[in-house]
């Protein structure tokens, strides 16, 4: 009879742990050079079966990006699209070459003018639709996926 006192436990147990997750690193090149401050997002593709919370990293200064499978973090496994976005565009100040972070405005130019600042990612990366990376397969364990993107894809 004690068996039975188990029971809703295990029960409780295996109904908590979630997705599968993995570890997913890699580098992100344009045109064989490496791209730094890009996020990279992972978006579960529910079309193909995979379900589950996106996620993300940033690029550091070798291009390098890393979602590491700890404690509920980490990318689930199954298929996706991976999206790519210049984080340079999206951060105040700047970060982009040409840019005076004192004033916000092109170096050598009037203060307080920013001049709009094009994405150093073509925008069919950044597109979930659209990106050539649409099913992108991610396993157990720790991978690479590395990825290289082209001006004119």
């Amino acid at each position: 009879m004690k068996r039975l006192g188990y029971l809703p436990a295990l029960v409780f147990l295996a109904g908590c742990g979630g997705p599968n997750r993995a570890t997913v690193e890699g580098v992100i090149t344009l045109g064989e050079k490496p791209l730094a401050d890009v996020e990279v997002q992972f978006i579960p593709d529910p079309s193909q079966g995979t379900t589950g919370p996106s996620a993300s990293a940033y690029t550091d200064s070798a291009g390098r990006y890393r979602i590491e499978a700890t404690g509920g973090s980490g990318v689930v496994v199954g298929k996706h699209r991976v999206c790519l976005n210049d984080a340079t565009i999206m951060m105040p100040g700047g970060g982009a070459a040409g840019i005076d972070p004192g004033d916000g405005g092109p170096a050598g130019g009037p203060p307080g003018k920013a001049a709009p600042r094009r994405p150093r990612v073509p925008a069919v990366y950044s597109d979930a639709t659209h990106t050539p990376f649409g099913e992108v397969e991610v396993k157990s364990g720790t991978q690479t996926l590395d990825f290289a993107l082209k001006l004119k894809p």
